[in-house]
C-alpha cells in the first residue's frame, strides 16, 4: 500500500531446523528459538529496508502474496544490495513476517486500534491474502473479517 514503515516479526530458527518454504514456515513457526518484533523504515528510492535486510536477496518471488520470507546472507557477487544490518548467528536462519504498522496494530497487537480501518484497506488486504471480501459492506461486517485475519495470523505466532 506504499507504506514507508514496516514492523517485522523476525523468527530465529536453528539453521538445521529452519523451514525451506513459506508453507513449511507456517508449520514450523512454533519451533523458532526466539521471535523479535522490530520496526523498519523503507527507502523506495533504493528499494531497501532500513536498517538493511538486503531486500534484493530475500527468499521471495513473484508469487509472494504472504509477506513472509527468509533473510539471506549478503553475497557480494550478486552485485546489488547491502549487508544485513541485524545480527544473525551463523548457526541460525531468520524468517520475517512483514506488516505495515497499522495492520500489525489491528491484526496482531493486543491493544484496540484508535481508528476503525477503512473498507479499502481491508479490501486490499483481502485481495493480497486471497480471502473472500464479498460480504463486507460496512462497519458491522468489518469485525468478523478482522477476526478471520487475526485467526490466520495467530497461526504464525509461536
Amino acid at each position: 500500500m506504499g507504506e514507508d514503515q514496516a514492523v517485522l516479526d523476525l523468527f530465529f530458527f536453528a539453521a538445521a531446523d529452519a523451514p525451506q518454504s513459506v508453507e513449511e514456515f507456517e508449520q514450523a513457526r512454533g519451533r523458532a528459538r526466539r521471535v523479535e518484533t522490530k520496526p523498519f523504515g523503507y527507502d523506495w528510492g533504493d528499494w531497501e529496508f532500513e536498517p538493511s535486510l538486503n531486500y534484493r536477496q530475500l527468499l521471495m518471488d513473484d508469487e509472494d502474496v504472504a509477506g513472509i520470507w527468509a533473510i539471506q546472507p549478503f553475497n557480494e557477487e550478486f552485485g546489488e544490495g547491502s549487508p544485513v544490518s541485524i545480527e544473525i548467528p551463523e548457526d541460525e536462519q531468520v524468517w520475517a513476517v512483514n506488516y505495515c504498522p497499522q495492520c500489525r496494530e489491528l491484526f496482531v497487537g493486543s491493544t484496540k486500534p484508535t481508528e476503525e480501518p477503512c473498507l479499502e484497506l481491508l479490501r486490499a488486504i483481502a485481495e493480497h491474502l486471497e480471502m473472500d471480501f464479498t460480504g463486507v459492506h460496512g462497519s458491522a461486517d468489518k469485525a468478523p473479517f478482522i477476526k478471520s485475519i487475526r485467526e490466520r495470523i495467530a497461526r504464525r505466532r509461536p
